[in-house]
């Protein structure tokens, strides 16, 4: 198999594979409804969001040849991964298996704040080069968004590695601390997982081709799966609770 034809084979999967992701968020939004009301359950909703989005633009990407539509997406797609990986930091910070975070208003502004900037100037990106350029803009391509990356990109790559990795980092604590080990470890993993596939995907091929996305589905994945054992155990001492007092 040529070069070219196994870049459009990986290619095509990442798509697919994207797709398959946001159809399966159904019963995950039924999950985050269920816990709306908590902070935990709010957070859980971000990070859906932010994953949903990020995925669709990643198979947007692939919808049209034009190197300018292709870097739209691209930074649709960026929105998509700062809302990810904000809502991942909060999901694990008010989590209550990890360990109380200290100064945690402040923290929460802070990084809503950087995230808000990170977001305005991805949302903007067509129009300056703060965080890229597009070589051949007129050139019809096939396959993601290439870019030359620029400063911002940078400092974008580093914002969704404090934020993934911090989240990660709280789970790995309670992990170590023995708290709910199950979920904590499998969060854990995830997290690692996530935050390595931004960093290959951004060094390897700057642009629109990462695996981060698909990596980044884990989390909610999992949080919806934890919810599922709650569900079940919070019923099941129910069933219990009403056979003793009938008797």
């Amino acid at each position: 198999m040529s070069p070219i034809v196994a870049d459009a084979v990986v290619q095509a999967l990442l798509g697919g594979f994207a797709v398959l992701v946001l159809l399966s968020t159904y019963p995950f939004v039924a999950t985050a409804i269920a816990y709306r009301r908590r902070d935990n359950g709010l957070a859980y909703i971000l990070l859906l969001m932010g994953i949903s989005v990020w995925n669709a633009m990643l198979a947007a990407q692939l919808l049209s040849p034009q190197p300018l539509v292709k870097g739209f997406f691209l930074s649709l797609s960026v929105v998509g991964s700062l809302l990810a990986a904000l809502g991942w930091f909060l999901f694990a910070c008010t989590a209550s298996s990890t360990p109380n975070v200290p100064r945690r208003r402040l923290l929460y502004g802070g990084a809503a704040v950087l995230t808000g900037v990170d977001m305005l100037l991805a949302m903007t990106a067509p129009a300056h080069t703060i965080y890229w350029e597009i070589p051949d803009p007129l050139t019809l391509t096939t396959g993601f968004a290439v870019i030359t990356p620029k400063l911002g990109y940078w400092l974008h790559i580093q914002l969704l590695v404090v934020l993934l990795g911090g989240g990660t980092l709280l789970f790995a604590a309670a992990w170590e601390c023995g708290t709910d080990v199950r979920f904590t470890r499998l969060y854990t993993v995830a997290g690692t997982a996530t935050v390595a596939g931004v960093l290959w995907s951004a060094v390897a091929a700057p642009g629109g081709t990462s695996v981060a996305p698909l990596l980044a589905a884990s989390l909610s994945a999992i949080g919806w799966f934890q919810a599922q054992q709650v569900s079940w155990f919070v019923e099941r001492e129910w069933s219990v609770w009403r056979t003793f007092s009938q008797d």
